[in-house]
C-alpha cells in the first residue's frame, strides 16, 4: 500500500443553513448536510477543473474517457473530470476551468428532464441541486468539454471497521493484491480512498461491498496489450445474496462490474467511467434475479450488457439509470446468448426501467442480437429517454436506433441452429437529438420460417418532438420471419 491514511474518513459537514433557503410560510426550511472528502496526499486535484459546492473546493480526479468513436485496438483514452459529494438539502455547485485553455462561454447541465438552467458568468458555472444524482456539466456545446458531478445521498448503515468480517479501507490511495470475498463478508471504501485492485466474490453468498471510494485500474494496462490479461475490478462468480453500493469504478482495463452464474444481486448508486478495450458497464452473464438502480456508467463499449455464458437468464431489472455510451451500445443483450452450448437456454423477464441515455455515439441504443439459439422472450423496455442518438463510427449498417436479430456474428458459438425473440415491449421511448436531425433507421430481422421474432410492440414514441405511430414513420425495416411487429 502507498500511504497510511490519517483518519479512516475525513468530512466536513455543513447544518444549520435555513436562513438562506427559508420557506414562505414555514418557520424554517429543511438544514442542509454535507459531506465533502480530502482525496488521497499522493494524488494531486485536476488542473483542468475546480468545482465548489457551498463554497467549499471538491478534490477532483481526471479518469479516462474515449473520444475516439470507433474501434481501435491500440487507442489512447483521454480523460475528464469526476468528483463526488454526499448531500442532503440544498446545495450550489460552482464550476471553473482553469486548465481549458479557452473561456467557459455556455454549459448544459444533464440529464436534462431536470430542467436545471445554470448560471455562466465571468468564466464560471453555477447551478443547485436538491436531489442526490449524477450530474454531467457539458461546457461550450462540446462533448469533450465535460465533467462528471457525482453528489451522492448521505451514508447510512457505515460498517464497523473493528468487525472482523468487514475490509475497511480507509481514505488515501491504496495498492492490495486481489481481495477474494468469503461468506458474509463486507468490502467498505471509504469515500476519499483509492483502491488499485480487484474484487473477487466467488461461490460465497451474503456479501456486501460499499462506501463512497473509487477503485481504479489505471495501474493496469489495457488488457489486449502484449504481456496484459483482464483486470476486472468487481467479478462475481456463482455468488449469492450481494450488495454493491455508493463506490465509484474508473480507468478499468477491461469489463467493470461483471457476474457470471450469480443469483440474488443488488447494486444501487454506484458510477462507472471507462475508456479503455471492452470496458463493458454492468455486464451479466446467466445470471438470475439482479437488480441495478440509481446508477451511471459511460463506457468505451456496451454499458448494460446480458449475455448467457452457462445456463440462463433471468429477472434482470435495470431501472432509473444514466448511461453514456462512447462505442458500441447502450442496452444490449446478446450477442452470445450460448456461449455454454446448455441446452434449451432463455434469456426472459428483462426489465429496463426510467433510463436516460445522455449519448449514444456507434451503435444500437436498443439492441436484442440472438447470435445463437437461445429463445429470448418477455423483454421490457419502458421510459427510455435518449437525449442523443449520434450513431456512427466505423459500425457500417449497424448504426440503428433499435435492431433486434437472429444471425450468426463473429461471437457466435452456436452456428448451425438459430433461435427466436417473442414478446417485446418498448412502451415509452423519446429521442431529443440525433446525428443529422432526422429519424434514425432501425431494424427487426428473424432467420427462417422456424426461427422468428414475433409479437414486439412499441408504443408512446416520441422522436424530434413528433410522436411516431406507424412503422414507416419510425424507418423499421422488417423481413418476412416476423410477425405482430406493432405501433401504437
Amino acid at each position: 500500500m502507498r500511504r497510511k491514511p490519517l483518519a479512516l474518513l475525513i468530512a466536513c459537514m455543513l447544518a444549520c443553513l435555513t436562513a438562506a433557503y427559508a420557506t414562505p410560510g414555514l418557520a424554517e426550511a429543511k438544514p442542509t448536510l454535507l459531506t465533502i472528502y480530502e482525496g488521497p496526499k499522493t494524488m494531486v486535484t485536476s488542473p483542468v477543473a475546480t468545482v465548489l459546492v457551498n463554497g467549499y473546493e471538491l478534490f477532483v480526479y481526471d479518469v479516462m474517457v474515449n473520444h475516439e468513436h470507433i474501434w481501435n485496438a491500440n487507442t489512447q483514452p483521454t480523460t475528464t473530470p469526476m468528483t463526488y459529494f454526499d448531500f442532503e438539502g440544498r446545495v450550489q455547485i460552482e464550476l471553473t476551468m482553469p486548465g481549458l485553455g479557452h473561456p467557459v462561454e455556455s454549459a448544459e447541465v444533464l440529464p436534462l428532464s431536470l430542467g436545471i438552467t445554470p448560471e455562466v458568468r465571468d468564466g464560471a458555472v453555477r447551478f443547485t441541486v436538491t436531489e442526490p444524482g449524477q450530474y454531467t456539466v457539458v461546457l461550450n456545446g462540446s462533448v469533450n468539454q465535460a465533467v462528471h458531478i457525482f453528489a451522492n445521498p448521505l451514508e447510512t448503515d457505515v460498517p464497523d471497521p473493528d468487525d472482523p468480517d468487514v475490509f475497511y479501507i480507509g481514505p488515501g490511495e491504496w495498492v492490495m493484491d486481489a481481495i477474494a470475498l468469503q461468506d458474509n463478508q463486507t468490502l467498505y471504501l471509504s469515500g476519499g480512498a483509492v483502491l488499485h485492485s480487484i474484487i473477487s466474490v466467488s461461490d460465497a453468498q451474503n456479501v456486501r461491498i460499499c462506501g463512497r471510494g473509487m477503485i481504479d485500474g489505471s495501474d493496469y494496462p489495457a488488457w489486449n496489450q502484449p504481456g496484459s490479461y483482464a483486470r476486472v475490478p468487481i467479478d462475481l462468480n456463482h455468488a449469492k445474496d450481494v450488495t454493491i453500493e455508493g463506490i465509484t469504478l474508473v480507468n478499468s482495463n477491461c469489463w467493470n462490474l461483471n457476474s457470471y452464474s450469480s443469483r440474488r444481486v443488488s447494486i444501487d448508486n454506484v458510477k462507472i467511467i471507462s475508456g479503455r478495450q471492452n470496458g463493458d458497464g454492468f455486464t451479466f452473464q446467466s445470471c438470475i434475479d439482479h437488480t441495478v438502480t440509481n446508477s451511471f456508467a459511460r463506457t468505451w463499449d456496451d454499458s448494460l450488457v446480458i449475455k448467457n455464458y452457462s445456463g440462463s437468464t433471468q429477472e434482470i431489472t435495470f431501472r432509473h439509470m444514466q448511461v453514456w455510451t462512447d462505442l458500441a451500445q447502450s442496452m444490449e443483450i446478446g450477442y452470445e446468448t450460448d456461449k455454454g452450448l446448455t441446452l434449451d437456454p432463455e434469456i426472459s423477464d428483462v426489465l429496463f426501467e426510467d433510463i436516460t441515455v445522455l449519448y449514444n455515439f456507434h451503435k444500437p441504443v436498443i439492441s436484442i442480437h440472438n447470435s445463437d439459439d437461445a429463445f429470448v422472450h418477455d423483454i421490457t423496455y419502458r421510459n427510455i429517454v435518449v437525449e442523443n442518438a449520434l450513431m456512427q463510427g466505423d459500425n457500417g449498417f449497424n448504426k440503428e436506433l433499435i435492431e433486434m436479430t437472429l444471425q450468426n456474428s463473429s461471437w457466435s458459438t452456436v452456428r448451425d441452429e438459430f433461435g427466436s425473440i417473442d414478446n417485446v415491449l418498448i412502451d415509452g421511448l423519446t429521442v431529443l437529438n440525433t446525428a443529422n436531425g432526422k429519424v434514425p433507421a432501425s431494424r427487426i430481422s428473424g432467420q427462417s420460417e422456424d426461427n422468428r421474432i414475433t409479437n414486439v410492440t412499441l408504443k408512446n414514441v416520441s422522436i424530434l418532438g413528433n410522436r411516431i405511430t406507424d412503422l414507416k414513420a419510425l424507418k423499421l425495416s422488417v423481413n418476412e420471419y416476423c410477425e405482430a411487429i406493432t405501433i401504437e
